[in-house]
């Protein structure tokens, strides 16, 4: 039972189409990233594919337009359906079909995409008839949705689920959210007890399907000065939040701290806001390497966004402070790279600073200070696949979470599974997930983060306090483990399928 969809029998549950309501979830983050809410939305698809439901089916794409012409009635036509969904899915182009609209020169097309689609699609009901096979298509679902997580052994789940495509595509119903409430996406969900979307939705229900929000964090509205184009972020998460609040959704937030920011903004919904924490992959564990297969980790990953040219490893690699996260303001990286440069000065150990990321939101002064730091020897990473990350954490003398602002903050938590101490900053994310097993350092006092470096540093690993706080976050990360949240989803499942379901 080493999969995660063995582990979310454990809690009592059994296949999918068993017993049970019947539950659709939107895949769109699947198609992003390999961490951070794309990751747990794959384990969540896993976990409830092994779950207690009479039906189960993932809205597998549809981000961009695709126009149907008509129903497809033959097996080719059919096919021909998917794959026209799929391509432009994969191409993140619109397809318009093969219409007069063919036409006219490319250019005109692109400039009058949104208002045609806006024509033609308002008020009309987002149908589930578009179904992927996940026989022909097994290879585009697996690569696309899951590959980036899962390992290999689950491929078993495609076959556990029905897959679904919507015409419109989530990019366009979630502009349309922006528009006033009548505009707002309807999707035929008749005959499904529940909908799950990963973060707010831009969907309407049908009646007597019940909404599922996991929520992760309202950093659009409260740390708006973090996110790029801050006001469209910020108006799109509010106006979809909103309605998916007045539809009477219930939402299941990562961590405590979320809830309570949720509960500032809607007090009234107290008794539809809970707490389940995120669930981290059970491919991370400590597991160390050779030192020349570490330097060919760090050699082949270098992130092309710093690094030029062929770059010489030394023959004894230092300690290695490792973070991981995405290159944004909100992360603090200039903190950590001011405060790492006030430790090299401090100590006489030989350290490096190890970062995991790709550019995200304003990161130009990110990227400015990393390079130079690259320069200096530090090394930038990037699209580091699970097993080498793995490695990687557990070869670190100390994992740094120096984020100001958080929903749940994975990286921790996967360096704690990995048997590495945690330094994070003070706030009360970490706090709530970190618990005892991390050290805390002040987010806005560099100073501080760099003596904790520096003393860290010179300790060892296999002994004293750094050992102490490895044993702590073993223990901390089994509380964030499938065998621990898989029968906290199955519950709030079969409890939300006997709620009344608001009108």
């Amino acid at each position: 039972m080493d999969t995660l969809v063995e582990t979310a029998r454990l809690g009592g549950s059994g296949p999918a189409g068993a017993y049970g309501p019947s539950l659709i979830m939107d895949l769109r983050p699947c198609y992003e990233g390999f961490s951070g809410i794309p990751q747990e939305a794959r384990l969540l698809f896993a976990m409830f594919s092994g779950l207690r439901l009479r039906r189960f089916a993932g809205l597998a794409s549809g981000i961009h337009y695709t126009s149907r012409r008509r129903k497809a009635r033959t097996p080719f036509e059919r096919t021909l359906e998917q794959t026209k969904v799929l391509i432009a899915q994969d191409t993140r182009r619109v397809n318009w079909g093969f219409g007069i609209e063919q036409l006219v020169p490319g250019f005109i097309r692109r400039r009058l995409v949104k208002p045609h689609i806006l024509l033609t699609e308002m008020f009309r009901r987002e149908r589930l008839d578009l179904q992927l096979d996940p026989v022909v298509f097994e290879d585009y679902l697996w690569m696309k949705l899951f590959d980036n997580t899962l390992p290999p052994r689950d491929r078993h789940i495609l076959q556990r689920a029905e897959y679904y495509a919507t015409e419109l595509g989530h990019e366009y119903a979630r502009s349309m959210s922006m528009l006033p409430k009548p505009f707002q996406r309807r999707i035929d969900t008749a005959g499904w007890d529940l909908f799950f979307a990963a973060s707010v939705s831009p969907y309407r229900v049908a009646p007597g399907t019940s909404m599922m929000i996991r929520y992760y964090d309202a950093l659009p509205l409260l740390s708006p000065h973090t996110v790029g184009e801050p006001w469209l972020h910020a108006l799109g998460h509010a106006r979809m939040l909103q309605r998916n609040m007045e539809a009477g959704a219930s939402f299941y937030c990562d961590s405590e701290p979320v809830r309570d920011d949720l509960l500032r903004l809607f007090p009234h919904a107290e008794r539809r806001v809970h707490t389940i924490p995120v669930t981290v992959a059970r491919e991370y564990f400590p597991e160390s390497c050779s030192p020349q297969a570490l330097r060919h980790i760090l050699a082949r990953r270098r992130s092309p966004d710093t690094t030029r040219g062929r770059v010489e490893m030394p023959d004894k690699l230092p300690k290695l402070f490792m973070a991981v996260s995405t290159l944004e303001p909100r992360k603090n990286y200039i903190k950590l790279f001011r405060g790492f440069e006030i430790a090299r000065n401090m100590t006489a150990e030989p350290i490096q600073l190890l970062v995991v990321a790709n550019p995200g939101w304003r990161s130009d002064a990110e990227l400015r200070e990393l390079r130079a730091l690259v320069r200096e020897g530090a090394i930038h990473l990037s699209r580091v696949p699970t097993a080498e990350l793995r490695v990687l954490y557990s070869m670190s003398h100390c994992v740094v979470c120096p984020s100001r602002a958080e929903g749940f903050d994975y990286s921790g938590v996967e360096g704690m599974s990995c048997g590495t101490p945690v330094i994070a900053s003070d706030i009360p994310v970490h706090r709530w997930v970190y618990g005892n097993a991390a050290a805390y350092f002040d987010a806005y006092d560099e100073a501080q983060l760099g003596s904790m470096i520096a003393r860290f540093a010179e300790l060892p690993r296999q002994s004293g306090h750094l050992a102490l706080l490895r044993e702590r976050g073993l223990r901390q990360a089994e509380l964030y483990s499938p065998e621990t949240i898989a029968p906290r989803w199955e519950a709030a499942i079969q409890h939300q399928a006997l709620q009344p379901v608001a009108s």
